[in-house]
């Protein structure tokens, strides 16, 4: 019998691999139970902005999502699945492949932008 391997991730790889490929990244693998930080509170503004540091020992969210201006505090992130993700921002999906690193920033008038920034912000 087939694993579900999430349809969803499916229709998500190739082009995850062609972004990867456009700016020169790594393919990181990504799987629907991999976790991310979203600001959920904050996806209704622009742009949206995505960076990917290393994780913190003992962690494993790689990933921090949000819109508009970058906050602080504990609390202005929260965890969620890539699965969960998709079901509320699907445009960030093509960019979870790109390695440590990767920032990209993105609108809905479809304006795109990807680079390489150092990690490590402190986030």
């Amino acid at each position: 019998m087939m694993k579900m391997e999430s349809s969803m991730l499916q229709d998500f790889i190739e082009e995850q691999k062609l972004v990867c490929e456009e700016f020169d990244s790594a393919y990181i693998k990504v799987n629907e139970d991999d976790v991310v930080a979203v600001a959920k509170h904050t996806l209704d503004q622009e742009p949206i902005v995505g960076l990917r540091n290393k994780p913190e020992p003992g962690e494993k969210v790689a990933w921090f999502i949000y819109g508009g201006e970058l906050g602080e505090g504990e609390d202005f992130f929260e965890t969620m699945t890539v699965k969960e993700l998709e079901e509320i921002l699907p445009d960030a999906i093509p960019f979870l492949a790109l390695e440590t690193g990767f920032r990209f920033m993105i609108d809905r008038d479809d304006y795109e932008d990807v680079w390489k920034a150092e990690p490590d912000l402190g986030i």
